[in-house]
């Protein structure tokens, strides 16, 4: 068995030697929670600087009132709803359509909270395959953000940049689960099936770092 793709079958050798699950670790949930308030309003502050060199023109007295909600407040609301539904279904959306690739089976979409998440509970991934699912989805809609922002009328840039820093601030949990799974071998399988993760490696390979997150 290829190891190196995706399967349905854990190898024999294999067994399981971490997971990660915000639910069984109450205080890093609430630390990257607030990380991520942090990464909301810092990135919505650099993104406002950049419209410098984005969208020069629209950093005009009108616009940035409506940006800072000092008038038509329902608008602000809106644009607000607006882009939280959108980052989900974009996030998620990418995320299922990425498992739906490397898989080519459809994966699961589920609610848990006030969160959503795709995942694909019957599979082991290879570490490759299950850092880009993880990292396409907010890397993708970043980019696509910024490569817009010069072109869209001025009344929609509030809602674009509001949909990225959305976005970036919603991957924190993301982000540290990819730097978890940076420092253990490459030669991992990797269970997801949406509240957490499940890492499996060869029990005849020797383990030289620690792999508890």
């Amino acid at each position: 068995m290829d190891k190196h793709k995706p399967t349905q079958i854990l190898p024999e050798e294999y067994s399981e030697i971490a997971k990660f699950d915000l639910d069984d670790h109450p205080g890093l949930a609430m630390i990257l929670n607030l990380v991520g308030v942090g990464v909301l309003f810092g990135v919505a502050w650099l993104l406002m600087e950049s419209l410098v060199l984005l969208r020069p023109e629209y950093l005009a007295t009108e616009n940035i009132l409506i940006i800072t909600g000092m008038r038509e407040f329902w608008r602000n609301v809106l644009i607000l709803v607006i882009s939280l539904g959108l980052m989900i279904i974009l996030n998620e959306g990418g995320r299922w359509l990425m498992y739906w690739a490397i898989t080519h089976q459809r994966p699961k979409i589920g609610f848990k909270g006030f969160y959503t998440y795709a995942a694909a509970p019957e599979w082991y991934l290879p570490k490759w395959a299950y850092l880009l699912i993880r990292l396409a989805p907010t890397t993708g809609i970043t980019l696509f953000g910024l490569a817009v922002v010069p072109l869209v009328p001025l009344n929609l840039i509030p809602g674009v940049l509001l949909l990225v820093s959305l976005n970036l601030a919603s991957a924190t949990s993301d982000l540290y689960i990819v730097y978890w799974l940076s420092r253990v071998p490459k030669d991992i399988l990797i269970r997801d099936y949406g509240d957490g993760v499940r890492v499996y490696h060869d029990d005849h390979q020797p383990l030289e770092v620690s792999v508890q997150p």
